[in-house]
């Protein structure tokens, strides 16, 4: 087991490799690249350590991409989750956040849902953690569909829940897919909209 820093000589001066740090590195390339098909040399590289000191740190390539996920979901995923849920935010205004926020620019494609359309590229230990994401995402749509659902009085069971919230995490993966692709902001807006008439009919 290896701790957050390692500390070596070089040239006489200690030098600090901050397991942090390299993680965070990581995530901006694969936030730039995409997760799956990517050379492990390369994302070295952009870290900016030797291939030595990431397998001392993290074992395999497998165990880094899901430190860079856990880091991806505690920085960018969980504080909206929560948001989500104290909020209770309608399943429309959340469909058109997402929506907003790529057209604009002002999100980039989710490393989540990119790594959910290729997971099957990917390692052992970075699949079983997408799952776990998934899982913690499935509960706060689940809630909030629940909501709505009552504040409309609409009677439901859980199949019925479970299979919206199926279609609501396809329909975002969608919709970063065709950001991904460079689809034009119509028929990314298009799909959005579809995707709410959907979900409210």
């Amino acid at each position: 087991m290896f701790s957050n820093s390692i500390k070596k000589n070089k040239a006489g001066r200690p030098v600090t490799i901050d397991k942090n740090r390299i993680t965070k590195k990581c995530l901006d390339f694969y936030l730039l690249n995409g997760i799956d098909n990517q050379s492990f040399n390369n994302v070295i590289k952009y870290a900016g350590v030797s291939k030595g000191t990431i397998y001392r740190l993290y074992g395999s390539e497998d165990a880094l991409q899901k430190a860079v996920l856990v880091e991806y979901y505690n920085s960018f995923i969980k504080e909206r989750l929560l948001k989500f849920k104290s909020k209770r935010e309608s399943l429309k205004k959340i469909i058109m956040d997402v929506t907003s926020g790529l057209i604009s620019n002002r999100y980039k494609v989710c490393l989540y849902h990119r790594s959910r359309i290729e997971k099957y590229k990917l390692g052992k230990e970075t699949r079983s953690y997408l799952s776990k994401i998934e899982t913690k995402i499935e509960d706060a749509y689940n809630i909030i569909t629940k909501y709505q659902f009552s504040l409309n009085n609409i009677k439901y069971d859980e199949a019925e829940i479970s299979n919206i919230v199926s279609f609501i995490l396809n329909g975002i993966t969608t919709l970063n897919l065709l950001k991904l692709n460079k689809s034009s902001h119509k028929i990314i807006l298009g799909y959005a909209n579809t995707l709410i008439k959907t979900v409210n009919s």
